[in-house]
């Protein structure tokens, strides 16, 4: 009886005892989460380590907070082995997230390469593999520009010191690998942007959440775009049309049935300038009859544009762009219509092109610097009289500086360049003569629009 008695206590202890602990991990969280919001964190810190120790599932704010926590005791690390001792737990951290909280989409994996590299902590081997390991088991989330361009250059230097066997098909394997996950991550943010555009331009205006958005958007794709061109200067090193030629023509009747690769050899040959060689345009020919796509048309474009023969260029650059589901990329075939195949020949042609692009993708700006510069190469053939040929250039003015709206990398060249089509316009002292401040002036000519004469 008295041992049945003993062990109907310790049961009840025990239950007593599971039941305190949430409220006392719940105590812990609250505290935590105060010291740490309020960047007190030395004093966090010991009740982060009790959570991560006892109630490791509580909330994930435990990670999210945790991880500044470490961060400031990485920061003033009085010594390297003091240093490294945070970061391997930053990097335990993360695991511990992913572990409890699985799915939360964080890039934990990403963030425990950065946190290597960034604090010079382990080899560079380590830092390669953690990000090797991420990018091949955690892609969706592995989307910090950073880290896409140090998994890169790693690569590339391994490859240039000759370690691990690594050739140069696996460096152009690679690029391709991370060149379409920044493609993907781009357009993604493209698309959204572009979505917020076309919402201005319907007349609705943006709340503070937008705008947020819209400048977040904005600074992400740059960096995007910095990604991108590092890794493309670093491949023009390696891949030069001497080299390029020579090395898939090697491999071009034993790969002419693989669609994969075709796509891949003709994409590296126009990347490169070197589509003018006669290997592009066999590549392109056997990639349209394997499998006709808009890449395959579009390299069939560029075939016949370097041919000279523009009208089945012209073809083929359409079939691209109505093939195209992604607008980015869609919009890039028009832009090329519209400056190479059309350009200040048929402004008309190309101003329509060029609109289609933008229709395509809301945020081209370089579209808008292109019409603006074809406004500005009509001033003689529209207009009646000199003031209304000079007055085009106000027009001009207003489509160049559009472009800095809609990209704001392209601000300070599209403010440049409508200040120097408004110098070319009439001035203060023309308007006050001529009696036109405020009046309207519309161009009969192609151009088929209107501008109002600023007021003095």
């Amino acid at each position: 009886m008295k041992t049945k008695l003993t062990f109907l206590i310790a049961i009840l202890f025990g239950f007593l005892n599971s039941n305190a602990q949430p409220a006392d991990c719940a105590d812990r969280l609250s505290i935590f989460v105060e010291l740490a919001k309020s960047k007190n964190y030395v004093e966090a810190h010991e009740h982060l380590q009790y959570l991560r120790k006892n109630c490791p599932s509580q909330n994930a704010a435990i990670y999210l907070l945790g991880e500044p926590t470490l961060n400031n005791f990485i920061d003033n690390a009085k010594t390297p082995e003091d240093k490294e001792k945070h970061v391997r737990d930053l990097m335990k951290l993360f695991e511990e997230y992913d572990q409890h909280f699985p799915g939360n989409g964080k890039g934990n994996s990403v963030k425990k390469g950065l946190a290597l590299f960034e604090n010079n902590v382990g080899t560079t081997a380590e830092v390669f593999q953690v990000l090797d390991k991420s990018f091949k088991t955690d892609k969706a989330n592995f989307t910090n520009p950073k880290a896409l361009l140090l998994y890169f250059q790693i690569y590339v230097d391994d490859f240039e010191a000759g370690n691990k066997g690594i050739q140069l098909q696996d460096v152009f394997d690679k690029y391709d690998l991370i060149s379409d996950k920044v493609e993907e991550e781009a357009k993604v943010l493209s698309d959204a942007k572009d979505a917020l555009i076309k919402k201005q331009e319907s007349g609705e205006a943006l709340t503070t959440k937008d705008e947020r958005d819209f400048n977040r958007y904005e600074v992400n794709l740059e960096a995007f775009e910095t990604v991108g061109t590092s890794m493309d200067a670093k491949i023009e090193l390696l891949a030069t049309c001497d080299r390029l030629v020579p090395f898939f023509s090697k491999s071009f009747q034993d790969k002419k049935g693989d669609a994969e690769w075709l796509r891949r050899a003709a994409q590296r040959l126009d990347r490169k300038g070197c589509s003018s060689d006669p290997l592009f345009a066999q590549i392109s020919d056997a990639l349209h009859l394997l499998n006709p796509t808009a890449e395959s048309a579009y390299n069939l474009g560029v075939s016949f544009y370097n041919k000279k023969n523009t009208a089945k260029a012209l073809e083929y650059f359409n079939q691209a762009a109505e093939l195209h589901t992604d607008n980015n990329k869609k919009a890039n075939v028009y832009y090329t219509i519209a400056s190479n195949i059309y350009g200040n020949g048929n402004k008309t042609q190309a101003r329509a092109y060029a609109e289609k692009a933008l229709a395509a993708r809301p945020s081209m700006g370089r579209a808008y610097l292109f019409i603006a510069q074809l406004y500005a190469n009509s001033v003689n053939d529209c207009g009646v009289t000199p003031f209304e040929k000079r007055a085009v250039n106000w027009l001009a003015a207003q489509t160049a500086r559009r472009a800095g709206q809609v990209d704001s990398s392209l601000k300070a060249t599209a403010d440049q360049t409508a200040s120097a089509y408004e110098q070319r316009a009439p001035s203060k002292a023309d308007i006050h003569s001529e009696g036109m401040a405020g009046q309207s002036i519309s161009f009969k000519c192609w151009i088929g629009k209107s501008v109002t004469v600023p007021s003095l």
